[in-house]
Protein backbone atom coordinates (compact mmCIF):
# COMPACT_ATOMS: atom_id res chain seq x y z
CA UNK A 1 0.00 0.00 0.00
CA UNK A 2 1.17 3.62 -0.83
CA UNK A 3 0.04 7.31 0.26
CA UNK A 4 0.18 10.42 -1.65
CA UNK A 5 -1.06 13.39 -0.06
CA UNK A 6 -2.70 16.58 -1.87
CA UNK A 7 -3.44 20.52 -1.08
CA UNK A 8 -6.48 21.79 -2.51
CA UNK A 9 -7.00 25.41 -2.12
CA UNK A 10 -10.11 26.85 -1.33
CA UNK A 11 -9.28 30.11 -4.01
CA UNK A 12 -11.35 29.34 -7.44
CA UNK A 13 -8.13 29.87 -9.45
CA UNK A 14 -6.27 26.80 -8.11
CA UNK A 15 -8.63 24.87 -6.62
CA UNK A 16 -10.36 23.89 -10.42
CA UNK A 17 -6.37 22.34 -11.24
CA UNK A 18 -5.50 21.06 -8.26
CA UNK A 19 -8.99 19.21 -8.18
CA UNK A 20 -8.94 17.91 -11.95
CA UNK A 21 -5.04 16.55 -10.34
CA UNK A 22 -6.36 14.73 -7.58
CA UNK A 23 -9.27 13.21 -9.81
CA UNK A 24 -6.78 11.93 -12.55
CA UNK A 25 -4.96 10.39 -9.97
CA UNK A 26 -7.78 8.93 -8.30
CA UNK A 27 -8.89 7.21 -11.85
CA UNK A 28 -5.48 5.09 -12.17
CA UNK A 29 -5.42 3.65 -8.25
CA UNK A 30 -7.60 1.48 -6.37
CA UNK A 31 -8.11 3.79 -2.59
CA UNK A 32 -8.21 1.91 0.21
CA UNK A 33 -8.65 5.07 2.61
CA UNK A 34 -8.59 8.78 2.83
CA UNK A 35 -8.28 11.66 5.19
CA UNK A 36 -9.06 15.48 4.75
CA UNK A 37 -8.41 18.25 6.79
CA UNK A 38 -9.48 21.81 6.54
CA UNK A 39 -5.82 23.85 7.35
CA UNK A 40 -6.49 27.63 8.53
CA UNK A 41 -9.74 27.93 6.47
CA UNK A 42 -7.24 28.14 3.68
CA UNK A 43 -6.68 24.35 1.52
CA UNK A 44 -7.49 21.02 2.66
CA UNK A 45 -4.73 18.75 3.15
CA UNK A 46 -5.87 14.85 1.22
CA UNK A 47 -3.97 12.03 2.55
CA UNK A 48 -4.84 8.58 0.47
CA UNK A 49 -3.78 5.32 0.63
CA UNK A 50 -3.99 3.29 -2.39
CA UNK A 51 -2.77 0.20 -4.36
CA UNK A 52 -1.62 0.73 -8.21
CA UNK A 53 -4.69 -0.52 -10.16
CA UNK A 54 -2.80 -3.95 -11.28
CA UNK A 55 -1.98 -4.44 -7.60
CA UNK A 56 -5.70 -3.88 -6.28
CA UNK A 57 -7.27 -6.81 -8.72
CA UNK A 58 -5.38 -9.36 -6.23
CA UNK A 59 -6.92 -7.38 -3.36
CA UNK A 60 -10.11 -6.85 -4.12
CA UNK A 61 -11.74 -9.83 -2.49
CA UNK A 62 -10.41 -9.38 0.97
CA UNK A 63 -13.03 -6.82 2.62
CA UNK A 64 -11.65 -3.36 3.29
CA UNK A 65 -12.25 -3.54 7.14
CA UNK A 66 -10.40 -6.90 7.08
CA UNK A 67 -7.59 -4.67 4.83
CA UNK A 68 -7.25 -1.68 7.69
CA UNK A 69 -9.51 -2.41 10.67
CA UNK A 70 -8.83 0.80 12.60
CA UNK A 71 -11.73 3.04 10.92
CA UNK A 72 -12.17 6.10 12.62
CA UNK A 73 -15.38 6.93 14.16
CA UNK A 74 -17.50 9.16 12.80
CA UNK A 75 -18.43 12.54 15.68
CA UNK A 76 -21.69 11.33 17.33
CA UNK A 77 -21.32 14.47 19.38
CA UNK A 78 -23.53 17.49 19.04
CA UNK A 79 -22.54 20.54 17.03
CA UNK A 80 -23.68 24.10 18.00
CA UNK A 81 -26.82 22.96 16.15
CA UNK A 82 -27.54 20.16 18.17
CA UNK A 83 -27.49 18.07 15.44
CA UNK A 84 -24.82 14.81 15.26
CA UNK A 85 -22.45 14.61 12.81
CA UNK A 86 -23.45 11.98 10.07
CA UNK A 87 -20.91 9.20 9.13
CA UNK A 88 -18.68 10.06 6.29
CA UNK A 89 -20.29 7.69 3.11
CA UNK A 90 -18.84 5.36 1.11
CA UNK A 91 -17.09 7.28 -1.93
CA UNK A 92 -19.72 8.53 -4.63
CA UNK A 93 -19.39 7.09 -8.25
CA UNK A 94 -21.79 9.10 -10.40
CA UNK A 95 -23.73 7.99 -13.73
CA UNK A 96 -23.46 10.68 -16.77
CA UNK A 97 -27.08 11.66 -15.65
CA UNK A 98 -26.23 12.10 -11.94
CA UNK A 99 -22.84 14.16 -13.02
CA UNK A 100 -25.13 16.58 -15.00
CA UNK A 101 -27.15 17.35 -11.75
CA UNK A 102 -23.40 17.55 -9.69
CA UNK A 103 -22.75 19.82 -12.15
CA UNK A 104 -25.60 22.05 -12.42
CA UNK A 105 -25.59 21.77 -8.46
CA UNK A 106 -22.24 23.60 -8.34
CA UNK A 107 -22.66 26.40 -10.57
CA UNK A 108 -25.69 26.90 -8.26
CA UNK A 109 -23.50 27.07 -5.42
CA UNK A 110 -20.91 29.23 -6.64
CA UNK A 111 -23.82 31.52 -8.06
CA UNK A 112 -25.45 31.60 -3.85
CA UNK A 113 -22.13 31.74 -3.12
CA UNK A 114 -21.09 35.07 -4.88
CA UNK A 115 -24.66 36.28 -4.40
CA UNK A 116 -24.15 36.02 -0.58
CA UNK A 117 -20.62 37.05 -0.22
CA UNK A 118 -19.46 33.66 0.99
CA UNK A 119 -16.79 31.48 -0.10
CA UNK A 120 -18.99 28.20 -1.89
CA UNK A 121 -17.97 25.72 0.85
CA UNK A 122 -19.48 27.48 3.14
CA UNK A 123 -23.18 27.27 1.19
CA UNK A 124 -22.18 23.35 0.66
CA UNK A 125 -19.29 21.21 0.09
CA UNK A 126 -18.47 19.22 -3.10
CA UNK A 127 -18.98 15.55 -1.42
CA UNK A 128 -22.63 17.01 -0.57
CA UNK A 129 -23.62 17.69 -3.54
CA UNK A 130 -22.32 14.58 -4.98
CA UNK A 131 -24.49 13.12 -2.49
CA UNK A 132 -27.44 14.92 -3.40
CA UNK A 133 -26.88 14.15 -7.51
CA UNK A 134 -26.87 10.46 -6.51
CA UNK A 135 -30.18 10.65 -4.16
CA UNK A 136 -33.36 10.53 -4.72
CA UNK A 137 -34.29 13.94 -3.06
CA UNK A 138 -37.90 14.64 -3.06
CA UNK A 139 -38.69 17.09 -0.05
CA UNK A 140 -36.64 19.53 1.73
CA UNK A 141 -36.44 16.92 5.10
CA UNK A 142 -34.48 14.75 2.16
CA UNK A 143 -31.83 16.68 2.79
CA UNK A 144 -31.15 15.68 6.50
CA UNK A 145 -29.95 12.49 5.54
CA UNK A 146 -27.25 14.25 3.27
CA UNK A 147 -23.91 14.93 5.42
CA UNK A 148 -23.01 18.41 5.67
CA UNK A 149 -26.95 19.41 5.67
CA UNK A 150 -29.05 19.75 9.15
CA UNK A 151 -32.26 21.49 9.72
CA UNK A 152 -31.09 25.37 9.24
CA UNK A 153 -28.82 24.37 5.80
CA UNK A 154 -32.17 22.45 4.43
CA UNK A 155 -34.83 25.32 5.46
CA UNK A 156 -32.07 27.96 3.64
CA UNK A 157 -31.31 25.97 0.87
CA UNK A 158 -33.67 23.16 0.13
CA UNK A 159 -36.09 24.32 -1.91
CA UNK A 160 -33.87 26.19 -4.58
CA UNK A 161 -31.55 22.87 -4.77
CA UNK A 162 -35.23 20.60 -5.02
CA UNK A 163 -36.09 23.28 -8.20
CA UNK A 164 -32.66 22.63 -9.96
CA UNK A 165 -33.34 18.79 -9.32
CA UNK A 166 -36.84 19.45 -10.94
CA UNK A 167 -36.18 21.30 -13.62
CA UNK A 168 -32.86 19.04 -14.74
CA UNK A 169 -35.37 16.05 -14.83
CA UNK A 170 -37.40 17.60 -17.58
CA UNK A 171 -34.33 18.33 -20.02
Amino acid sequence: MKCKTFTIHLQEETRNFEEAELNKFLERVAIRQTFATLVRDEYWSVLIFYEDASRSAATAQIPLQENFPAQIPAKQAASKTGETEKPAPAPIILTPEQENKFNLLKQWRNDRANEDGLPPYMIAQNESLMQIAAARIEKVEDFLNIKGFGEKRAQKYGEEILNILNADSTI
